[in-house]
């Protein structure tokens, strides 16, 4: 689920920051930079492991910022193609599940990926699972184990994209339409896998 990445970067230290350690300065610029961010084709940076390598500090005459050729390690959220991740389920809907892992809540389960045969409840607004006779429904903030089937990363958007999705009311970012740097698309069609109820001991789903 976390990684270990080594990244290198010219980071900028401003003049107010100068008169801090080289390591002090250039750390808080990192942490400002990266943490809570996705990077692309990466992943969710979690916190900074370490920083291995500093050289330079140029200062440019025109803006008397320092930059630093950097090199540095950031534990990263990327979750595995096959890895099993238990999180929460927090919103239903016809195309699918939405799941959170309380730091991380863009993962999704589309409807083709539930267990089988699964239907949807117009009225409760939820899935249910049809096992032995049995409607076994899938709650909301009730805890589900699912396998990672894909891991999706998506472009920001360039300003004349922007533009054109303002015209139209469906500007990325917002409620309406919110935009999502990277999504885990998750699968929960196996056994074993879904809501953890169904596989506790004495559950619906274990009875014969």
């Amino acid at each position: 689920m976390f990684i270990l990445a080594c990244l290198e970067d010219k980071i900028r230290v401003v003049p107010s920051d100068l008169d801090s350690k080289s390591i002090t300065a250039v750390t808080s610029v990192i942490e400002q930079t990266y943490i809570d961010k996705v990077v692309a084709d990466l992943g969710l940076v979690m916190s900074l492991y370490d920083v291995q390598q500093i050289e330079g500090g140029f200062i440019y005459p025109s803006e008397g910022s320092a930059h630093f050729q950097t090199k540095f390690r950031l534990v990263v959220f990327r979750p595995f193609v096959g890895e099993v991740i238990v999180g929460k389920l927090t919103k239903s809907s016809k195309e699918g599940l939405h799941v959170s892992v309380g730091f991380f809540d863009d993962i999704f389960i589309p409807e083709y990926s539930l267990q089988e045969p699964s239907f949807f409840n117009e009225a409760e607004q939820l899935w249910f699972w049809k096992f032995d006779g049995n409607e076994m429904y899938m709650d909301l903030d009730e805890p589900i184990r699912f396998r990672v089937k894909d891991l999706k990363f998506k472009p920001t958007p360039l300003p004349a994209a922007l533009k054109d999705a303002a015209a139209e009311d469906s500007l990325p970012g917002t409620a309406a339409n919110p935009f999502a740097p990277m999504e885990v698309i998750g699968e929960i069609n196996e056994d074993g896998l879904g809501l953890l109820n169904w596989w506790q001991e004495g559950g619906d789903a274990m009875e014969d």
